[in-house]
């Protein structure tokens, strides 16, 4: 239901942005032919014939029969539709956990072939005094870092399913240019920061309000960004205090702070780079009331197949075969990027290097989650204790009454503390390839009109604890972090404004000791040892 006001709301806004007006295409050449009698080029009967025959010929177009709001300086249509084929497959690690609580005896894999397409559509623009506007919808509300609809998708009431295919509002925006350096935009934004896809997902669209500034010296440009985003309200209200009650649901917010620069060598040369940093407020629970989705104390049991300790990494994450909760988790981020690029011409080609650094500064914070709900849950396995009270890791063997644990049962319990996966948690999360992650590669050519063809090729590692799980692409590698891999990219455009790309990637884990969480949207296992990706694409923009 919400889907379907989001796109009736959508043609709405259209339509009253076209209501008539009485600002007509005669009017606006008065002016001209006014002057042109003023200076004797024409006499006043000229004058009368000259828009009576332009009044005509208007009258005939199209463009006569769409009138702006007075309030309108300037409307631009745009979008984009794009038919794509792709396969994925994920292969496991030997001695994987299956959904059943056994072991894979070597490795399985989970193969998906999909045919799919992503419909954009949006209108944006000038407005007097220095504001401007933006309105775009995209499909697929369900999945927010994809749009993608997958032919043959089946709902509730049978085959060819609709549901993904609901047109929903994923930008609206108003903004002010203050001054020539200086800009001011709230709403649903396109992302105000320079980045990369290691950090943001493109289709993502930060909600809230960013403050920008530019200025030119010589050949030098300076930015600098600054963005204030409400990240998720709590059970989807954020009420704080409420009238006759004690609830708490607060708001989580995310802040970003970003200065960069320019230095143009000359047309064709230039570097850019920028450094970023990304906070967050209101991840912890509270007494009455918690951050939806975001946070939680419920114990993982890790006995139980779904909830396995190759996926167990604290109380904020728990990704496993099915999906369990906190995958998306926020609490111990403070992360630090850096995205960069130098653009040339070589052979009379366009040509970029170009790469992302990002750092996680509570990495270990975040890690000693997991570490320790670990040692919280084995200081209990002892002989008669009863196992009670602990958040984070249920025990295998708990015994809440009688005499408590027996020595069979603490040795039981034993052995899965020193198993290798849990181990590998205990000792994991300190070096730099858990905390951090790095994107670094080439591209060549441009797209810009027909007969042009470009190449990408880059590598990339993200750290289990070096990034916002919730932010990063999806299209790539299955929006999980602890991956690292290569990608393989070239496109053409077979006329303007209608390109193919083919794609490919490979990757795997950068700690085989801890699982590759994900959101199980593409595929659901949580622990992938060897992944693939190819995908072909034909995009029409417009």
């Amino acid at each position: 239901m919400n889907a379907r006001i989001s796109i009736l709301s959508f043609v709405a806004l259209c339509a009253a942005v076209f209501m008539p007006v009485t600002y007509t295409y005669a009017q606006q050449n008065d002016a001209l032919l006014d002057a042109l009698v003023k200076k004797g080029v024409i006499t006043d009967q000229e004058r009368e014939d000259i828009a009576a025959d332009e009044e005509k010929a208007y009258s005939q177009t199209a463009a006569s029969k769409i009138d702006l709001a007075t309030s309108i300086k300037s409307i631009q249509f745009y979008g984009d539709v794009r038919l794509r084929y792709e396969m994925r497959d994920g292969t496991t690690p030997n001695g994987a956990v299956t959904s059943a609580g056994g072991t894979f005896p070597h490795g399985e894999t989970e193969t998906m072939n999909r045919w799919r397409y992503r419909l954009r559509f949006g209108i944006k623009g000038e407005l007097y005094d220095n504001f401007f506007y933006g309105i775009r919808a995209a499909t697929n509300p369900n999945y927010d870092r994809s749009g993608n609809v997958t032919f043959g998708h089946s709902d509730a009431a049978g085959p060819f399913g609709k549901d993904q295919s609901l047109l929903a509002l994923d930008m609206v925006y108003l903004g002010w240019h203050a001054t020539s350096d200086f800009t001011l935009t709230g709403g649903q934004m396109p992302n105000p920061f320079y980045t990369t896809s290691m950090v943001w997902d493109d289709n993502l669209n930060p909600a809230g309000a960013a403050e920008q500034w530019r200025h030119t010296f010589d050949d030098v440009e300076v930015f600098a960004t600054a963005g204030q985003f409400v990240y998720q309200a709590a059970s989807g209200n954020g009420i704080t205090n409420t009238i006759g009650g004690s609830a708490n649901f607060p708001n989580t917010f995310m802040f970003g702070e970003q200065v960069g620069f320019k230095y143009k060598f000359d047309d064709n040369t230039y570097f850019k780079g920028a450094a970023a940093f990304y906070t967050y407020s209101g991840t912890e629970s509270t007494a009455s009331g918690s951050v939806a989705g975001l946070y939680s104390s419920t114990p993982i049991n890790i006995s139980s197949g779904t909830q396995s300790p190759s996926f167990f990494n604290g109380p904020f994450v728990g990704a496993g075969p099915a999906l369990a909760t906190n995958v998306s988790g926020i609490n111990d981020l403070a992360v630090l990027e850096t995205p960069m690029e130098v653009d040339f011409k070589a052979w009379g080609v366009p040509m970029r290097f170009f790469g992302d650094f990002a750092y996680n500064f509570e990495a270990s914070e975040r890690a000693d989650q997991a570490r320790n709900a670990i040692l919280g849950a084995e200081a209990m396995n002892t002989v008669g204790s009863k196992a009670t009270g602990n958040v984070g890791v249920t025990l295998p063997v708990s015994v809440t009454t009688g005499a408590g644990l027996t020595a069979p049962n603490v040795a039981t319990n034993n052995l899965m503390f020193n198993s290798p996966n849990f181990q590998g948690v205990l000792n994991s999360g300190k070096g730099l390839l858990d905390q951090a992650a790095y994107q670094i590669g080439w591209e060549g050519g441009e797209l810009k009109k027909k007969g042009d063809w470009d190449g990408k090729i880059y590598w990339q590692s993200t750290g289990y604890y070096a990034v916002d799980p919730n932010l990063i692409d999806a299209d790539i590698f299955n929006a999980a972090t602890n991956m690292q891999g290569a990608v393989f990219a070239v496109s053409h455009n077979w006329t303007d404004g209608l390109s193919s790309t083919l794609r490919y990637a490979y990757a795997t884990q950068v700690n085989d000791k801890l699982a590759t969480p994900n959101v199980t949207q593409d595929l659901t296992i949580g622990e992938i040892s060897h992944y693939n990706l190819f995908q072909a694409d034909l995009m029409w923009k417009f």
